[in-house]
């Protein structure tokens, strides 16, 4: 009998510290893959983000592209370059210090510089994992993540990439297709 007992709890030990190990290796495993949509929605943002944005560079004619609506805000050349520089500014916090200027001297220099920035931010979104997105960095509004700078890129790019479309309609340009999710 108490062979009996004494090798049951034997077994349940060694069960126990077996299955423990074998739960953390494969709950962790689990949770980088169950998080990697994470990544492959980041990816799909910015890569629609990037398609976007260059139509409605494209749309606007380059004659109207020092088109001001009023004296209080940019044409949309300054709009423009403004989305970038702050690309610019931002990736800095994230690891990629030195990045290109925004080069505005024309249309084409414009397409030239949003291209570049957005391959470099696709090229680091697809180096990420989900542990490296939570890193902390240090932005100028304080402590933040990757995944927030990022978010707040998409965000800041968004708002003013919505003005760039209200400056078509100004100039009797139809606006492309919405590129979303």
């Amino acid at each position: 009998m108490k062979f009996t007992i004494l090798s049951s709890i034997i077994f349940l030990i060694i069960a126990c510290t077996s299955t423990s190990n074998t739960s953390k290796t494969e709950t962790e495993r689990m949770n980088t893959a169950n998080h990697q949509y994470i990544i492959n929605d980041l990816l799909t943002k910015w890569e629609n983000n990037k398609t976007y944005t260059l139509a409605v560079l494209e749309a606007m004619p380059e004659a109207h592209y020092d088109f001001q609506p009023t004296e209080e805000v940019k044409s949309f050349r300054n709009q423009a370059a403004h989305i970038v520089s702050s690309f610019n500014f931002q990736m800095e916090f994230i690891g990629y210090p030195n990045l290109a200027k925004v080069d505005k001297t024309s249309k084409a220099t414009v397409i030239k510089s949003y291209t570049e920035v957005f391959d470099v931010i696709i090229a680091h979104i697809k180096t990420l994992n989900t542990k490296s997105l939570a890193e902390e960095i240090e932005p100028f509004y304080g402590t933040s993540t990757k995944s927030r700078m990022l978010n707040l890129m998409d965000n800041h790019l968004a708002h003013h990439r919505g003005q760039l479309t209200i400056y078509l309609r100004l100039k009797g340009v139809k606006p492309p297709k919405y590129v979303g999710w």
